[in-house]
């Protein structure tokens, strides 16, 4: 089996070290040492440095496969870093029906981009997150298109050959469902002037007093039980009825399981991440995934909506910046982001409409006094 060498490892950022143990499931691996992360790598690798096996260029290959698709390693942790593996020119993509016995199969893939510290990227076609389906993109073929993550691409992939783990995306045929190339000519996110919100999000009755604008950051807060899950299905399944164009993704972090099944059932929602038995890693991947699939259309003028149960499961730091993302901007889209906090104080201090509710009644309730939207005048 192909794997990075020792010297690769040692020289690369710890970024991308990190990326690498995630990918291979090393547990633990946040807390281990830089010089036992890489002896865990290789380990996890099956050994100790190995010479790379050759790239049959002769085959119509670039980085091992047609258009883009690597020879020996498809993984992050079997792909040296850019500066130590030198990219071969792109060739002409195989022609469908003609080419590899692996591209003429016709299988294709639709998922959206998830993009490492290293600059290669996987398609991850599930919604919870990792999976050994994920397909491998390759740097050339991201840099060529200029994806992003959170982008939704398709294309025709290869199995994975011996020394790889995942198939490889052979080429790029649709970005966002449109064409691949040329790019699309598209604002930066954090290049969008954001503003308050002007129109008002549909919402269940028991919200009807208080408004919440499209781009709004809305906090739930209540004591376990209080019924905050309850009101944020409410919130997606009237979002989903309610025929507008939007974006619907639901993030369940430590989510009870029968949770998770309850969410899967609700009719036209998306969910994303997992069970409290699945690594705070993974499902932190799934939320921070979530939300750049949300800005992609944001920066294509349509609005989305991001539904996290429970934003005070995550990290600090990731779970600022996920609620930090909402906003409406002055070119067009909104990107709304509600989400349970518990307790948490500093969601209540950043939330742009604040919900807060009552512990001891039944049904999900309330407290007005306690609960408002910022310029809630604004919204029609």
């Amino acid at each position: 089996m192909s794997v990075l060498q020792r010297r690769e490892l040692e020289d690369s950022p710890l970024a991308d070290l990190h990326a690498i143990a995630s990918e291979l499931g090393i547990e633990g691996y946040r807390a281990l040492r830089r010089e036992d992360l890489v002896a865990a790598i290789l380990s996890a690798q099956g050994g100790e440095e190995q010479e790379a096996e050759p790239v049959d260029i002769d085959a119509g290959v670039e980085e091992g496969g047609p258009d883009g698709a690597p020879a020996l390693s498809p993984d992050p942790e079997e792909v040296a870093p850019a500066e130590h593996e030198p990219e071969l020119e792109p060739l002409a993509a195989a022609p469908e029906g003609e080419g590899p016995d692996e591209v003429a199969q016709g299988e294709t893939a639709t998922g959206t981009l998830d993009i490492l510290a290293n600059g290669s990227g996987f398609i991850r076609v599930g919604a919870a997150g990792q999976s050994n389906d994920d397909v491998y993109v390759s740097p050339a073929q991201i840099r060529r298109c200029e994806l992003r993550a959170g982008d939704e691409v398709s294309g025709p992939v290869r199995p994975a050959r011996r020394s790889e783990r995942h198939p490889s995306l052979v080429r790029v045929s649709s970005v966002n469902g449109g064409d691949a190339e040329p790019p699309e000519e598209r604002p930066d996110f954090t290049d969008l002037t954001p503003v308050h919100p002007t129109e008002r999000l549909h919402a269940p009755l028991a919200l009807d007093a208080l408004p919440i604008g499209k781009g709004s950051r809305v906090a739930v807060a209540g004591v376990p039980g209080a019924g905050a899950t309850r009101l944020l299905r409410a919130i997606a399944r009237t979002i989903a009825d309610g025929g507008d164009d939007i974006l619907l993704t639901v993030v369940l972090v430590g989510a009870r399981p029968e949770e998770v099944t309850e969410w899967e059932r609700e009719e036209g929602v998306a969910v994303a991440g997992g069970s409290f038995d699945r690594s705070l890693e993974a499902q932190t991947q799934a939320a921070e995934l979530a939300i750049e699939r949300a800005k992609r259309a944001v920066e294509r003028g349509r609005d989305a909506v991001v539904v996290i149960d429970s934003l005070e499961t995550l990290p600090p730091g990731p779970a600022r910046r996920l609620f930090g993302a909402a906003r409406k901007v002055e070119e067009g889209g909104s990107l709304t982001v509600v989400a349970a906090v518990g307790s948490s104080p500093e969601p209540l201090r950043q939330a742009s409409t604040r919900v807060r509710l009552d512990g001891a009644a039944d049904e999900p309730t309330v407290i007005p006094a306690l609960s408002g939207t910022q310029r809630a005048d604004l919204l029609a």
